[in-house]
């Protein structure tokens, strides 16, 4: 079924355009925001409607050409075609309306930090076809679509893509489809390539005997099984700091943006407070918001080695990195450490209740929430003002331009 002039006004996380007619929401992929267009419906729901755009009747106020030749089929970005002011109001609207709708508070003013808006990722992520070629995912599908640049990747990344992918094509050509995707990080100067494959050994030796004098570092990874040449890590830098990040360390990926993101949520922070950091990783963002005195839980026994390296490297002398669960924290563990303050980034599933309600149960004042999901940020912000805390401040800082992600900071405090 064929709806015409569809006004399309709003945009969802995933880039989907939404629209309203007769009483009826539309989710609609290929839509740009502000636009009217014809679609056709491909799902009907309960409480809404899928659709995909068939053409443009009239067009947006806020399009601006897309700089990138993939935008139309890959899925990488989402909000290209919107200009990068208008990006930044939606991305306002995406936060202030998960608050108002799920903790009934009004934000008037929300301030986002802007960003570089192109060649700004540390890391890319690349799937692998048949012939070699590096791809990405088609918009919502998991067929492929070849690319030879990505112009949010950062410079260094770029320059070394051509080169990149000789290599992974020489790899097909030669062993075969062995390798499923790919990553690479970039500091600026070096470059750490993750080569999934399912054949390690195989490529590993391949690859000291045809191509040992390769300038980047490689992890050759099959599950847990894994293959080094040269470094498994880079060094980056942090203002002041420096930090190891091996294969799997999380490390933001806005090189432009990362040093905003915690100095502003270091300005939550009360001078001389000891900090605890869930979630806490390779301790980056412990070290990068605290200095010194800190304690931090991370489950990944890997990352929490590096964590421990990362405070020798920055000469800290007050930490504690624990490998354990989040779960673990109680208020006989928040009194032993003399816990004041807490952080937590958590995946975008958001904190478990139970992490909530033993935070809520101590006697911390403040918590200090980062977060890449508005919708769960806003449910753990109602589950802790449903436990006598208040939202006492929220500030985002757009890491992710070019698509609806954007990550907030929110200032949690016991009443």
């Amino acid at each position: 079924m064929i709806i015409k002039d569809i006004e399309i006004i709003d945009i969802l996380q995933d880039g989907r355009g939404v629209g309203k007619k007769d009483s009826k929401v539309y989710f609609i992929e290929g839509a740009t925001f502000g636009e009217t267009c014809d679609i056709e419906i491909v799902k009907e729901k309960k409480n809404f409607i899928e659709a995909r755009k068939l053409k443009t009747t009239s067009q947006s106020p806020y399009y601006t050409q897309p700089p990138c030749p993939y935008y139309y089929e890959c899925g990488g970005c989402t909000i290209m075609d919107i200009n990068y002011d208008e990006q930044i109001k939606l991305k306002k609207n995406l936060i202030t309306k998960a608050i108002k709708k799920t903790c009934s508070i009004e934000i008037d003013d929300l301030e986002i930090i802007t960003s570089e808006n192109l060649s700004y990722r540390n890391k890319i992520r690349l799937q692998v076809d048949k012939e070699g070629n590096l791809s990405y995912n088609k918009k919502s599908s998991n067929d492929l679509v070849a690319i030879k640049d990505c112009l949010l990747a950062n410079n260094y990344i770029r320059k070394n893509l051509e080169k990149i992918q000789n290599l992974i094509r020489s790899i097909v050509d030669n062993l075969g489809n062995i390798i499923r995707e790919i990553s690479i990080r970039s500091n600026g100067s070096e470059i750490l390539l993750n080569i999934y494959s399912k054949e390690e050994e195989e490529l590993y030796k391949y690859l000291i005997e045809n191509h040992k004098y390769l300038p980047y570092n490689i992890n050759i990874i099959n599950k847990k099984k894994i293959k080094t040449i040269g470094k498994d890590h880079l060094i980056f830098k942090v203002k002041d700091k420096s930090f190891k990040v091996s294969r799997d360390d999380f490390f933001q990926v806005n090189e432009y943006q990362i040093q905003n993101l915690y100095q502003n949520a270091r300005n939550y922070l009360e001078a001389d407070k000891k900090l605890l950091d869930l979630f806490c990783g390779s301790g980056i963002s412990s070290i990068a918001l605290n200095d010194d005195k800190i304690v931090g839980i991370e489950i990944n026994k890997s990352a929490i080695k590096d964590a421990k390296e990362n405070a020798r490297i920055n000469n800290l002398t007050d930490y504690k990195f624990i490998d354990k669960n989040a779960k673990y924290i109680d208020q006989k563990f928040i009194e032993k450490e003399k816990i004041q303050t807490v952080t937590v980034d958590p995946p975008r599933a958001g904190l478990d209740k139970e992490i909530i309600k033993t935070l809520a149960n101590t006697k911390i004042k403040n918590i200090i929430y980062i977060s890449c999901n508005p919708q769960t940020l806003a449910r753990d912000i109602k589950r802790f003002m449903d436990m006598g805390y208040k939202l006492k401040e929220v500030k985002a800082v757009d890491m992710f331009a070019q698509t609806m992600h954007v990550e907030t900071i929110a200032l949690i405090q016991k009443m």
